[in-house]
């Protein structure tokens, strides 16, 4: 976010908390009305869901009033400043750990951890985790509720895997093993590439042991001797040829075409992947086996989790707290999840009886297993404070230099980390 814009919303938030209570009612005959914020959500598919999930609450809560609002996906984060600097920020506003990540620096978002220390024990240990943040000027806390969560496992073509020396019945699961995998691929096939992963995740580094940012979030420290290794071993995968050059192009996303030309043996792909690759690919999805996310401690460092935060501006943060909670207790996140193809956060979510028959005969039910496993113990490795603009971005362009050969990893690794530690303080 802008950082004169935060400043301006942080000023004007700070006399809005001041100047309001959470005891006022609004017009709607004497009721508590509050204003719930999603993003790209309110269409045939989800409307009734929220419809029915509204009220449901307004029912066993005849004082409160909740209008849904919902906001295109271009320009959202942009938004968000907007209605924090004009003091109009929802008192419920739905988004990713980066996209709140300005909101709460400003001052715009409460802490919930302080709010209502009790909730931590409603999700999952890495869910609370991935929206609880901390330093450069935020109050350690978590600054949102865990709602929907993604990730998925590696898919390998098993018969290039054969083809070109690999065990299909022994896929990668180290950064070790997938590195060979690659040596032997480029010693065996030619015009086959191992994947397009190519250290500029910071799940590529996290999982080969690097440490991205220090305790207390005031510098990042991913240029350390692990991760300095882990890209110097993308650079050798892909000097040998085992990453396509157009993976170096940022804006290149045509990965899911290369495998299904069966360019690729492997793609890390979503726990629904598997359903695609039937009906779009059919004899290739005859050679697709799956395995977990790369990862030398067996946890996955990919999990994405959505968040509900609430307004420090809110009239009534009582009932904009009480109905995030609803929204996310663990059967209506099991819910949404069956609709949306997504994955609940909610302490309980994952051993619903939805998610337990499950045919692991099947690369579907194969693929959704590990993704369950992934998702209740995994993690995000990406900070909040690592946006796009604040070094992300910055890190793949540094890294695909580093591939070209214009610099060293550790070149590219310390410019990055100089970039982004300037960006904390602003």
């Amino acid at each position: 976010m802008k950082k004169a814009l935060a400043l301006t919303g942080a000023a004007a938030m700070l006399l809005t908390v001041a100047a309001c209570g959470g005891n006022d009612t609004a017009s709607d005959g004497g009721k508590k009305e509050i204003t719930f914020q999603t993003w790209n959500l309110k269409n045939d598919k989800y409307t009734p869901y929220f419809e029915g999930l509204i009220a449901a609450y307004e029912e066993e809560h005849p004082d409160v009033k909740i209008n849904w609002a919902d906001q295109p996906s271009d320009g959202y984060e942009d938004k968000l400043s907007t209605q924090a600097a004009s003091g109009e920020l929802p008192d419920i506003v739905d988004g990713g750990s980066s996209i709140l990540y300005g909101l709460a620096k400003a001052g715009a978002l409460l802490n919930l951890s302080q709010e209502v220390p009790d909730a931590q024990s409603d999700y999952y240990e890495g869910a609370w985790e991935g929206a609880t943040m901390k330093g450069n000027g935020i109050e350690e806390g978590a600054y949102g509720f865990p709602w929907y969560v993604n990730d998925g496992p590696t898919y390998w073509n098993t018969e290039l895997m054969q083809q070109c020396g690999l065990d299909p019945n022994n896929v990668p699961t180290t950064w070790d093993e997938y590195f060979e995998a690659g040596k032997t691929i480029t010693q065996n096939c030619q015009g086959v590439y191992l994947a397009t992963t190519m250290g500029s995740n910071t799940e590529d580094y996290v999982t080969a042991g690097a440490t991205w940012m220090n305790d207390d979030h005031s510098a990042y420290t991913f240029n350390d001797e692990a991760g300095v290794k882990q890209l110097q071993n993308f650079i050798d995968l892909y000097n040998e040829g085992g990453i396509p050059p157009e993976a170096l192009d940022s804006s290149w996303s045509q990965q899911s075409d290369f495998f299904q030309r069966g360019t690729l043996v492997a793609m890390a792909g979503s726990a629904y992947s598997a359903a695609g690759f039937k009906q779009n690919s059919p004899d290739l999805y005859e050679h697709l086996t799956v395995g977990p996310r790369i990862t030398n401690d067996g946890r996955s460092a990919s999990v994405s989790y959505e968040l509900l935060g609430i307004s420090s501006q809110s009239k009534h943060p009582d009932v904009a707290i009480d109905f995030a909670r609803f929204v996310t207790n663990a059967e209506n996140q099991v819910e949404f999840a069956k609709q949306a193809s997504v994955f609940p956060s909610a302490q309980g979510g994952l051993e619903d009886e939805y998610y337990q028959d499950i045919d692991t005969s099947t690369l579907e039910g194969k693929a959704l297993q590990i993704t369950l496993e992934q998702v209740k113990d995994g993690y995000s490795s990406r900070p909040a404070e690592f946006t796009d603009a604040n070094g992300y971005k910055y890190l793949q362009q540094q890294v695909a230099l580093a591939m070209q050969g214009e610099q060293t990893a550790q070149e590219a690794l310390d410019k990055t980390v100089e970039y982004a530690n300037e960006r904390l303080t602003r």
